[in-house]
């Protein structure tokens, strides 16, 4: 019997909107940062895959963008 083949997300947790990896097939994922349960219908996935790798590296270019993205507000609002 064939094997199915998992799908990789990066979703955002709906409580401190930090980025996380989840996999499609479950129906919650407990973000790391604030322990909230995540519902995965609740959490729109910004990125998919098939290959774990890919995944990882799109969480990780996500964070630097939103990282980058937060310190650019931070000097305007100043």
């Amino acid at each position: 019997m064939p094997r199915l083949k998992k799908h990789y997300l990066v979703i955002a947790c709906t409580r401190c909107k930090r980025l996380l990896l989840a996999t499609a097939d479950k129906k919650t994922r407990t973000c790391p940062y604030c322990g909230k349960r995540v519902k995965m219908g609740d959490a729109p996935a910004l990125f998919q895959s098939e290959n774990p790798d890919e995944a990882r590296a799109a969480l990780r270019e996500a964070k630097v963008q939103f990282k980058s993205k937060v310190s650019a507000d931070n000097e305007n609002s100043r």
